[in-house]
């Protein structure tokens, strides 16, 4: 993806209704509220940011580990994992089955054939993650909803194809950025960039009234879930860096 930033259908900059809050004034001024988020992070966002528009909040977050890793994979995994208990059980036992042939062993191959971390990192990363979702696949509740052309859709896709040397397999890092006016989305390439200013390349923004926060979502013991909804009917699950950022930008969002 170019260094662009894509903008979907939808509201306006400056439409009402962004996160649920009233129109009229602008946080940030005049007494109001100091921006959300690590000093850092401002400064990595202020040279993004239009003239006249204000900084609301930016949080270091991540992609829900169980969104499809790539363009055709798993598209809508978990949608009927709830209705078909034997499925959920049969599901489980092959995943297991599945990830003990298919991702555990090749790691370990790969421990003895590649005696350099560097060198198997990749490889690595993609096996396990593989086996963790595998296993947790049939006990989650969905991470998206929403077609080919759903602003859920374009929000993965930019953050899957961020620009660079990501080091890493199946990207997942961006910084979200809340302002008066739109939510934009920054790439990350590391995760210690969270507390460091560094120069981010801008992927996606929606204007505001385009999107907000979806509720009545299932707890995770092993992520700081948020989920967004979007102005279509789409929405996405997101995975924050700690609780802290979870319910400060839940609050933001309304």
């Amino acid at each position: 993806m170019s260094g662009y930033y894509q903008q979907p259908p939808g509201g306006a900059p400056g439409t009402p209704g962004w996160g649920g809050a009233p129109a009229g004034g602008t946080p940030g001024w005049g007494g109001a509220p100091a921006p959300v988020g690590h000093p850092a992070l401002q400064q990595t966002a202020a040279p993004h940011l239009r003239p006249g528009e204000t900084l609301i909040g930016v949080f270091p977050g991540a992609l829900d580990p169980l969104l499809p890793l790539s363009f055709h994979q798993e598209f809508g995994v978990g949608a009927t994992a709830a209705s078909a208990p034997m499925r959920i059980l049969l599901g489980f036992l092959w995943g297991i089955w599945r990830g003990f042939w298919v991702f555990v062993l090749p790691r370990w191959a790969a421990e003895l054939i590649f005696p350099s971390i560097m060198r198997r990192e990749t490889f690595g990363m993609r096996m396990d993650r593989a086996a963790y979702r595998a296993m947790r696949r049939p006990f989650h509740r969905g991470s998206w909803s929403g077609g080919e052309n759903s602003t859920a859709r374009h929000f993965w896709r930019a953050v899957r194809t961020t620009p660079g040397d990501q080091g890493k397999a199946d990207h997942d890092l961006f910084t979200l950025v809340l302002t008066d006016q739109r939510m934009l989305l920054l790439g990350r390439h590391r995760a210690y960039q969270r507390e460091q200013v560094y120069e981010a390349l801008g992927l996606f923004e929606i204007p505001r009234g385009g999107y907000g926060l979806r509720r009545d979502v299932p707890g995770s013991w092993f992520t700081h879930r948020l989920d967004l909804a979007f102005g279509d009917g789409s929405w996405i699950a997101l995975n924050m860096y700690d609780k802290d950022d979870a319910q400060q930008c839940a609050a933001l969002l309304g």
